[in-house]
C-alpha cells in the first residue's frame, strides 16, 4: 500500500476514528464522573507539584490542538485552493471542548476522583496513537501536512502517556503526600479547624461549615443549611451515593403524582404530550419560514399560501394562545395538587409529633420547611419539563445546524455556549455571597420596622424616635448599598454572556452567509438559523442557573424530608384501643421519667386516685408537679413503671381517645386569634351558643364578656394579648365545663384570679369536681384544704401525703408551706404587701387565702387576732 487517499478503506477508518476521538473521551469522562458522583468514589488529594505536572502534561494537549486548528485556518486563508480536511478538524475542535473541563478540574479541584481522569487518559492515548500512526501513511502525498501532523500528533501521544502513568500511579497510591499544598488551602478552614469547628465533608466542599456555594455567609440559613449539607452528606454515605439518597424522595412521589387522582394524572399526560409538541414545532416553525423565504427569492415568485398557512399553524400552536393555555392550565393543576397534598402531609406530621419535638423545634425553621413543601414539585418540574427538554434540544439543535450549512456551524455554538454556561456558573457563584448580604440587609431592615411597630409604647417612653429613625434609614442606606454590590456582579455577568451570544451570533450568521455566497446553500438557510436563534440560546440561560435553583430546592426538600423522618417519641402501639372510663380511678405504679438520663425528674412515684377523688399536688418549682400532668396527658411516656386508668396501662390506649377523656386548665393559657366564642366552643365543636354561656357564667366571665362592645363576637387578639390574665384563665375554664371531661388537671388554674371572682372560681371547680376526678397543681395552699390526698412533691418524689388536717397533724414540708402562706397574710393586712415564701421551700402565692375567708371575716380576723385556721373551722 503506497498510503495515497486513494485507499478508502484506510481513508474511510481514519475519518471514522477522527469523528469519534473527541466524543468517546468526553462522553467517558462525563459518564465515568457522573457515575462516580452517584457512587461516591473517594476523592484523593495530590500535591502542588504533582498537580503541576498533571496540568503541563493536558495544557500541552490543549495548545497542540488549538496549533492544529490555526495550521488549518491560516492555510486555507493563504491558499484559496486548499481545504481542511473535515475530520481531523473536527476532532480538534471537538478535543478542545473536551480538554477545557478536564484542565479545569484539575486546576481548581483540591480533592479529584482520579476514575474519570485516568479512563480519558487512556482512551486518548490510544485513539490518539492510532490516529499519529495513520496519518503517517495518509498525507504522503502532502509532505508538509504529513510532517506537521506526525510532530503534533506525537506530542499529543506522549503527553497523553505521561499523563496516563502518572494518573496510575495516583490510583495506587494509598496515601499521598500533599503537605507542599498548604499556600493553596483554605484559610477559612484553617480557622473554623483552629476553632474547634468541626467539618463533615463531602468531595472538597466543608459542608457542615459552608453555605451553598462554599462561602461563610451571615445570612440567617447558613447554619441550617450547613446542618442539612452535613446530613445529606452522611446519608449520601450511608445510602452509597446520590442513587440512593435521591430514592429516599420517592417516597414524595404519590403525593406529588398520585395514581389514584385522574385529574392530576390526566394534567401530566398534558403536560408531557405538550413538551413533545413544543420540541417539534420549536424546529418546524424556523423551518417552514425558511421553505417560504426560498420559494420568494426564486425567478418569478408567486404567492406560496400553504407553507404561509402551515407557518401560521405551527406558530399559533405553538403559542399560548393555542396548546400553551392548556400547558398552563395543566401546570396549575398538578402544582396545585402537590401542594396541598405535600403542605398537609408535613402539617399533620408536625400536629403529630411528641412534646419533646414541640419544646426544642425553632418554630420559624418548622414553618419554613412546611411552607417549603412546594420545592418538591418546584424541583420535579424542573427535572422533568426545563432540563430534559433543554438537553434534548441542544442534541436537536447540533443535528439542524449541521443540516443547515456544515458541522463547522455546530461547533461555532457549541463554544458560545460553553462559554456562556462557563461565565453564568462563574458569575453566579461571585454574586451568590453578595445577594445573601443584601437579603440579610433586607431582613435586618423589616426587622427594625416590625420591633419598633410592636414596641411603639417603649420607644414613646423613652423617647427615642429620633434614635429609631436615624437606625432605619443607616439600615435602608446599608440594604441599597448591599443592592448595588451584588446587582453590579450579576449586570457583569449577563452582560459578558450577552456579549457572548452577540459575537456567536455574528459568527453564525458571517459563517452563513459566506456559504450563500458561495452558492453551497441558500437565503431561507440562512433565515431558518435566524428564527431559530432564540431556541438555540433558550436553554443556555437555563442550564447556567439552573444548578442553582437545583441545589436550592434540594436543600428544601433535604429540610422537609428531614422533618418528616422525625418520628414522635410518643406513638400509638399496634392493636391500641381506645380509652373506656367508667370510675376514673388513676394510678401510678412506680413511675419513673426524665427529660434527660442525666438527670432523673419523677422517682418511683406510687399513687391511687380512687374515681370522683380530688388529688392536690404542692411542692416547689421544678420539682415535678407539671411534669406529672404531662405524663397523665400521655406528653410523654414514663420510662419506668407505669400509669393506670381505670385498669388501662395508658401505653396500650390510643393517644386521641386518652385525650378526648382529659381536660385541663393550664397556668398560662393561650387563645387562637379568633372571636371567644370560637375559642370556648374548641373545647366542644357541636356545642350550642346556650352551652357556651352556661359555662361562662359557671366560669364567672359571662358578665366580663357581655361589657364588651361586640359580646362573645369580640377577637381575643394573638395568643389572647387583649384579655387580662384572669380573663384568660376564666375563659380556659369555661372550656373545660364546656367540655365536661372525666378527669379533669388544673395546673394553677387560679393564679391570676383576684379576691371578688376566686370564689366564684372555686364553687365552680366543686361543681366540675363533683363526680370527677381532679388533678390540681397549686401554690395557694387555701385553695385546695378540701382535697381528698394532697401529695407534697419534691425533687420528683412524694415526700407526704394525706389530707390537709393530717399533714398540719404531721408537722412537716406542708405544715411549714402552711405557716408562711397564713403568717404571710396577717402581716400582710396591715402592710398590704403580701410576703413571698423563700425560693428554696416553694414558689408559691403568699396572698390571703381567699377560698374560704370573706372580706369580712378578714376584718373580723383583724380586730380578734384570730388564725385563718380559726375563720376556717367557723365556716366548716
Amino acid at each position: 500500500m503506497d498510503g495515497t487517499p486513494s485507499a478508502p478503506p484506510l481513508y474511510t477508518a481514519i475519518s471514522l476514528l477522527d469523528y469519534m476521538h473527541a466524543p468517546t473521551v468526553g462522553f467517558y469522562y462525563l459518564g465515568a464522573c457522573a457515575f462516580s458522583l452517584c457512587v461516591l468514589q473517594k476523592a484523593k488529594k495530590i500535591s502542588h507539584k504533582r498537580r503541576r505536572g498533571q496540568l503541563a502534561f493536558a495544557t500541552i494537549t490543549l495548545f497542540a490542538y488549538i496549533t492544529e486548528v490555526l495550521y488549518y485556518f491560516s492555510r486555507s486563508l493563504a491558499d484559496k485552493d486548499y481545504e481542511p480536511p473535515k475530520p481531523a478538524a473536527l476532532r480538534c475542535l471537538g478535543s478542545i471542548l473536551t480538554w477545557t473541563p478536564i484542565i479545569y478540574q484539575i486546576y481548581f479541584s483540591k480533592s479529584i476522583r482520579w476514575h474519570p481522569f485516568f479512563g480519558a487518559f487512556v482512551l486518548h492515548f490510544a485513539l490518539e496513537t492510532t490516529s499519529c500512526l495513520m496519518n503517517g501513511f495518509i498525507f504522503s502525498n502532502d509532505e508538509r501536512s504529513r510532517k506537521f501532523l506526525i510532530a503534533v500528533g506525537s506530542i499529543r501521544a506522549v503527553a497523553s502517556l505521561l499523563l496516563l502513568v502518572d494518573s496510575f500511579a495516583i490510583l495506587i497510591t494509598k496515601h499521598l503526600d500533599y503537605s507542599s499544598d498548604e499556600e493553596r488551602q483554605s484559610l477559612i478552614d484553617k480557622k473554623k479547624k483552629a476553632n474547634g469547628a468541626g467539618t463533615t465533608t463531602y468531595g472538597s466542599l466543608p459542608l457542615a461549615a459552608e453555605g451553598e456555594d462554599g462561602v461563610d455567609s451571615d445570612a440567617e440559613d447558613k447554619d441550617v443549611n450547613a446542618e442539612l449539607k452535613a446530613k445529606r452528606a452522611q446519608r449520601l454515605e450511608a445510602e452509597g451515593g446520590w442513587v440512593g439518597y435521591l430514592k429516599a424522595f420517592a417516597v414524595f412521589l404519590p403525593y406529588l403524582f398520585p395514581k389514584d387522582d385522574w385529574t392530576v394524572m390526566g394534567a401530566l399526560v398534558v403536560r408531557l404530550i405538550h413538551m413533545l409538541q413544543e420540541r417539534v414545532l420549536n424546529l418546524l416553525t424556523p423551518r417552514q419560514l425558511g421553505i417560504i423565504t426560498n420559494k420568494l427569492s426564486e425567478p418569478n415568485p408567486t404567492m406560496p399560501w400553504r407553507d404561509i398557512g402551515l407557518w401560521v399553524l405551527y406558530s399559533w400552536i405553538n403559542s399560548y394562545a393555542g396548546l400553551g393555555i392548556l400547558d398552563g392550565i395543566a401546570n396549575l393543576v398538578i402544582t396545585n395538587s402537590a401542594y396541598r397534598r405535600i403542605t398537609l402531609l408535613a402539617y399533620e406530621h408536625v400536629l403529630g409529633l411528641s412534646m419533646d419535638f414541640h419544646t426544642a423545634k425553632d418554630s420559624g425553621e418548622v414553618l419554613k420547611a412546611v411552607e417549603q413543601a412546594s420545592s418538591l414539585n418546584s424541583l420535579i418540574e424542573m427535572v422533568l419539563f426545563d432540563v430534559c427538554p433543554i438537553i434534548l434540544d441542544l442534541v436537536v439543535a447540533m443535528y439542524y445546524v449541521t443540516s443547515l450549512f456544515d458541522s463547522y456551524m455546530a461547533f461555532i455554538i457549541l463554544f458560545m455556549g460553553g462559554a456562556y454556561i462557563s461565565i453564568g456558573w462563574y458569575f453566579t457563584g461571585l454574586s451568590q455571597p453578595k445577594r445573601r448580604d443584601y437579603v440579610e440587609k433586607q431582613r435586618t431592615e423589616s426587622s427594625t420596622v416590625n420591633e419598633t411597630v410592636h414596641n411603639w409604647q417603649t420607644v414613646a417612653y423613652f423617647n427615642r424616635s429620633a434614635f429609631e429613625y436615624g437606625r432605619y434609614a443607616q439600615n435602608i442606606i446599608n440594604t441599597i448599598r448591599a443592592q448595588y454590590a451584588y446587582y453590579f456582579r450579576s449586570m457583569g455577568g449577563h452582560a459578558a454572556q450577552d456579549l457572548i451570544t452577540t459575537f456567536g451570533f455574528a459568527g453564525c450568521c458571517v459563517f452563513g452567509m459566506t456559504q450563500i455566497v458561495s452558492g453551497r446553500k441558500r437565503v431561507g438557510n440562512l433565515v431558518t438559523l435566524i428564527m431559530y436563534w432564540h431556541t438555540l440560546t433558550s436553554p443556555l440561560y437555563v442550564l447556567s442557573y439552573s444548578y442553582r435553583h437545583i441545589s436550592s430546592s434540594l436543600i428544601d426538600a433535604e429540610r422537609l424530608l428531614q422533618l418528616l423522618n422525625t418520628k414522635p417519641t410518643v406513638a400509638d402501639q399496634e392493636g391500641s384501643k381506645d380509652l373506656v372510663v367508667k370510675e376514673g380511678s388513676v394510678e401510678f405504679a412506680d413511675a419513673e421519667f426524665a427529660y434527660d438520663t442525666r438527670k432523673p425528674i419523677i422517682r418511683g412515684v406510687n399513687l391511687k386516685a380512687g374515681g370522683g377523688q380530688t388529688i392536690a399536688f404542692v411542692g416547689e418549682t421544678g420539682g415535678g408537679k407539671s411534669t406529672m400532668l404531662k405524663l397523665l396527658f400521655r406528653f410523654y411516656d414514663v420510662t419506668g413503671g407505669s400509669i393506670m386508668i381505670d385498669g388501662q396501662d395508658l401505653r396500650s390506649v390510643t393517644q386521641s381517645s386518652l385525650r378526648e377523656a382529659l381536660g385541663l386548665v393550664p397556668q398560662d393559657p393561650v387563645l387562637f386569634n379568633q372571636t371567644i366564642r370560637q375559642n370556648i366552643r374548641y373545647a366542644r365543636l357541636e356545642a350550642t351558643d346556650a352551652e357556651i354561656e352556661a359555662a361562662c357564667r359557671a366560669a364567672a366571665i359571662h358578665d366580663d364578656i357581655m361589657g364588651f362592645p361586640d359580646k362573645y363576637e369580640s377577637k381575643v387578639g394573638e395568643r389572647g394579648v387583649r384579655l387580662s390574665g384572669g380573663q384568660l384563665q376564666r375563659i380556659a375554664i369555661a372550656r373545660v365545663l364546656l367540655k365536661n371531661p372525666k378527669i379533669v388537671l388544673l395546673d394553677e388554674a387560679t393564679s391570676a384570679i383576684d379576691s371578688a371572682i376566686e370564689e366564684q372560681i372555686q364553687t365552680a371547680f366543686r361543681k366540675l369536681s363533683k363526680g370527677r376526678t381532679t388533678f390540681v397543681i397549686a401554690h395557694r395552699l387555701s385553695t385546695i384544704v378540701d382535697a381528698d390526698q394532697i401529695l407534697v412533691i419534691e425533687k420528683g418524689e412524694i415526700i407526704e401525703r394525706g389530707t390537709h388536717q393530717e399533714l398540719l397533724v404531721v408537722g412537716g414540708k406542708y405544715s411549714e408551706l402552711w405557716s408562711k402562706q397564713t403568717a404571710g397574710h396577717l402581716s400582710g393586712v396591715n402592710s398590704k404587701a403580701p410576703s413571698k415564701a423563700n425560693s428554696t421551700e416553694g414558689e408559691g402565692d403568699t396572698s390571703t387565702p381567699l377560698i374560704d375567708i370573706t372580706p369580712a371575716e378578714e376584718d373580723s380576723a383583724k380586730a380578734t387576732g384570730r388564725s385563718d385556721d380559726d375563720m376556717i373551722d367557723k365556716r366548716r
